[in-house]
């Protein structure tokens, strides 16, 4: 009787050193940071695509002169002034 009465304290003595803290109690928290977040307003950065009017009434054009650019139908061509696929006007001659 008294070799299991000791066999089970040197057990539980060998347990009790062998055996590892809680996970609890190794948690450690260290200072961190946020991830960024998207950005709603990308298109700012890029620059202008030059349209609009080139030649003003007045001005002296040469055939194949661009008037103006467009993205859509704006301005319709007149006289003597022709459009491409691209929408830009030119002068004809």
């Amino acid at each position: 009787m008294a070799s299991v009465v000791l066999a089970l304290r040197t057990r539980t003595a060998v347990t009790s050193l062998l055996s590892s803290t809680p996970a609890t109690a190794l948690a450690v928290r260290y200072a961190s940071k946020k991830t960024g977040g998207s950005s709603r307003n990308l298109g700012g950065k890029s620059s202008g695509k030059r349209l609009g009017i080139k030649k003003m009434e007045g001005h002296y054009v040469h055939a194949g002169n661009i008037i103006g650019t467009q993205r859509h139908f704006r301005w319709h061509p007149g006289a003597h002034v022709s459009c491409s696929v691209a929408a830009p006007f030119f002068f004809l001659g």
